[in-house]
């Protein structure tokens, strides 16, 4: 039996006779559920929900079977990754013959149980929403992106790297950002408007410095450094930001092609290709390969490898500053 390709994303996610969500992004699998649930809900049906991993043999059969309240039947099965024997063999059956009038939806948060059901759900073409986890920030922002795109909103590219250094390290922080800038900002998004909702964050905080560092502006860095420093922040997300960039500046050096194409092959967002193209022209490469290494040793002192990680930071950002200025 050929197994079709139905993985579909969560923007497009829409009801069937039998849909799963797949993954465990909490946010993508929220977001899918609701268009879901809420296009079903213009039929009226009748709503029943429960877990797999409790699940008792009939229960799916009898859910989804036609009663006097509805001939509509939305049934929600939560824990799919988590199913007892019974409710796998009665899923397997319940695809051979699926209720037309019921939108019966699966939630799989991952791993090799149910496995045998997605692989015949696949080969049935019934669609499979990805959820995943968004590993990387090119796909963070590549979703920051479509939430603006689909609400008919712009954000430049200076206002995406600055919303992504604030909080594009966690995708439910950046959604909320989101939705939080679609709602009371107007006109085009830029990095002024965003510095005021998140200019304060920790992880801000330490992209300046980073910005400051790598342009040889050693006096503007360390006084961002020390006054991150001295309202709490902790020196191992201020060095990670300045490796983070080192490493990004690393990457783009010698390749040729447009910042679409390098996008894929070194998985970075375009603006973030072409914002460390930019920074790179003024490096050495010699001097380019000492800051990794003191990105490096910098690293393992502020994680307990040395005695001052104050000490460890502030080194490491003055000698990312010098190195800047060596030609």
């Amino acid at each position: 039996m050929a197994v079709k390709k139905t993985l579909v994303p969560w923007s497009s996610a829409k009801p069937a006779p039998v849909v799963m969500i797949s993954g465990s992004e909490s946010v993508l699998v929220r977001m899918a559920k609701d268009r879901i649930v809420s296009a079903t809900r213009k039929k009226d049906p009748e709503e029943i929900e429960f877990d797999a991993a409790g699940y008792q043999a009939g229960e799916l059969a009898m859910a989804a079977s036609p009663s006097l309240f509805s001939s509509a039947k939305l049934i929600i099965v939560d824990a799919v990754e988590k199913c007892s024997e019974d409710f796998l063999n009665d899923a397997l059956a319940y695809l051979d013959e699926p209720n037309d009038d019921a939108v019966v939806l699966l939630l799989h948060g991952g791993g090799n149980r149910g496995a045998k059901l997605v692989k015949k759900l696949d080969a049935a073409g019934f669609p499979r929403v990805d959820a995943a986890v968004l590993k990387n920030e090119s796909d963070r922002a590549k979703f920051a992106q479509s939430r603006f795109k689909a609400a008919k909103r712009r954000i430049d590219e200076a206002g995406m790297a600055a919303l992504m250094s604030a909080l594009g390290s966690d995708l439910a922080e950046l959604n909320a950002g989101v939705d939080q800038l679609i709602e009371d900002t107007e006109g085009t998004i830029t990095a002024e408007i965003v510095d005021q909702y998140y200019g304060g964050r920790v992880e801000a905080t330490g992209f300046k410095v980073a910005d400051a560092a790598v342009s040889g502006d050693a006096k503007n860095a360390l006084s961002l450094l020390r006054h991150a420093l001295s309202t709490g922040s902790d020196p191992v997300p201020l060095v990670a930001a300045v490796a983070m960039k080192l490493r990004g500046m690393a990457k783009v050096q010698g390749f040729s092609g447009t910042s679409g194409e390098l996008a894929s092959e070194l998985k970075m967002a375009p603006w973030q290709v072409d914002r460390a193209r930019r920074e790179v022209r003024r490096w050495n490469e010699v001097a380019l390969g000492q800051s990794l290494i003191a990105a490096a040793e910098a690293d393992e002192a502020v994680k307990g490898g040395g005695r001052d990680p104050v000490y460890a930071v502030e080194w490491f950002v003055s000698e990312v500053s010098r190195l800047a200025r060596v030609r």
